[in-house]
């Protein structure tokens, strides 16, 4: 069942050489990410023949890591600082002004608690049930050339809102979902994206931090994740401002809807193996083994950034204070080190190697309870395990070319030739 991914998956650009030898070493750098995307990293270290990159990013020095050994030296140690990482003006299209993710100490620590109180198991199959239940409603539908994430998007949208307690109207759902999209896509962009982003930020905002405040009048006492984010109180008693509280709902709202591009890699990856529709209809390929497989492979959340506040070393590297410390979280899931054939789609491979809080971090790494790890990861699980058996019995077809690995995150788009009847006949001898 083993088969290499087409060679633009993955290795379309793994071998490229940088030109850009006139541009000065931090502008080469951009260029290089834009010529490169995920695969830069790994291009420069093998460029520099070490394990451990340190450079200038534009105008910050950076130390950039990969690794389980380093995730948890990333997570782990102390002396960083999330809060004064990333400029609000990158990172607030995405999360939002005052977030959980850019808190450090025990503030971190009291927020991170209502997210783990909400996020509970309860709440996890709430969403995957009523992701799944919508979407094989619709793809019962689905005839002829269908974008799956536009498709899919809004299914996601109406399985949070639900569960969160946000009204949303069936006419609304497809513009919200967008804006959760764009909101997505927008990330480290500086171009039209990062614009379209913002604005849809701005939308997303005023109408979230509408439902908060319309919560605190009417709903004191209310047990909906809407409700509870809406009364939630700092360290010292004080509530939240409704802004803020309407950031951390979008926090619950947006990763959801982002699954929709996992769901585009968990397409892609029936359609490329031949042998995968058939082993997960028939269960020698578990569900939650194919969804760890999607996650270690999409290309979708290329490194994560912290702030050094006092000298350390790793690696024999000095990283002085100051330095971002970024962790390939690309370069990770596909660390050769710990995942063998890192290239190959191989659900089974977690049989072999075990998944640790620190060799596969897609959604951050170490403890979702205390440390900077996504408390919806095991949503995003449940998800894409609860779509796979309804995407392998999808008569499907995937249209134009391999999803490359240039552009971050991929184009938030999957075209599929979707026909009646049951699943097509596959052939499923191994591919070797």
């Amino acid at each position: 069942m083993f088969n290499r991914l087409p060679p633009g998956h993955l290795r379309d650009m793994s071998d490229r050489i940088s030109t850009l030898t006139a541009l000065p070493g931090a502008l080469a750098h951009v260029a290089g990410l834009r010529r490169d995307g995920y695969l830069f990293w790994e291009n420069l270290r093998r460029r520099r023949d070490t394990s451990v990159i340190s450079t200038r990013l534009l105008h910050e020095e950076i130390t950039v890591v990969r690794g389980a050994d380093a995730a948890e030296f990333f997570y782990e140690t102390d002396a960083t600082r999330r809060s004064s990482a990333l400029p609000t003006g990158l990172v607030g299209p995405l999360f939002g002004e005052g977030p959980v993710h850019m808190l450090d100490g025990s503030a971190h620590a009291h927020r991170k608690q209502m997210f783990n109180d909400i996020l509970g198991a309860a709440a996890v199959a709430e969403v995957a049930d009523g992701a799944a239940r919508r979407w094989s409603e619709e793809a019962a539908r689905w005839r002829g050339e269908v974008d799956l994430v536009a498709r899919t998007a809004p299914l996601l949208l109406e399985a949070a809102c639900s569960w969160v307690g946000v009204q949303l109207p069936y006419d609304d759902r497809e513009r919200r979902a967008r804006d959760m999209l764009d909101m997505v896509d927008g990330f480290g962009a500086f171009t039209v994206r990062q614009a379209r982003a913002r604005r849809a930020r701005r939308r997303t905002d005023a109408w979230i931090t509408a439902l908060v405040e319309e919560a605190r009048r009417s709903h004191p006492g209310g047990q909906t994740p809407l409700e509870v984010i809406a009364r939630h109180t700092d360290e010292d008693g004080v509530l939240l401002p409704a802004h803020t509280a309407a950031v951390e709902v979008i926090n619950l709202l947006r990763p959801i809807v982002a699954v929709s591009w996992l769901v585009d890699g968990l397409v892609r990856a029936v359609d490329t193996v031949p042998a995968l529709r058939a082993e997960i209809l028939s269960g020698e390929v578990t569900a939650f083994e194919m969804a760890q497989e999607v996650r270690r492979t999409y290309p979708f959340v290329p490194f994560l950034a912290t702030r050094v506040v006092e000298d350390l070393r790793w690696d024999d590297v000095t990283i002085p204070a100051g330095t971002l410390l970024v962790l390939d979280v690309w370069g990770t899931n596909h660390d050769p080190r710990t995942w063998r054939d890192p290239e190959v789609f191989d659900p089974t491979r977690f049989r072999i190697t075990p998944v640790t809080p620190y060799n596969l971090v897609p959604q951050g790494g170490g403890s979702r309870y205390e440390g900077h790890r996504c408390p919806g990861e095991d949503v995003t699980l449940a998800i894409l395990a609860a779509l796979a058996g309804p995407v392998a019995a999808l008569p499907a077809t995937v249209l134009g070319p391999p999803l490359g690995v240039r552009r971050m995150p991929p184009q938030p788009a999957c075209r599929v030739q979707v026909t009646a009847g049951t699943a097509p006949a596959r052939d499923v001898t191994p591919d070797r």
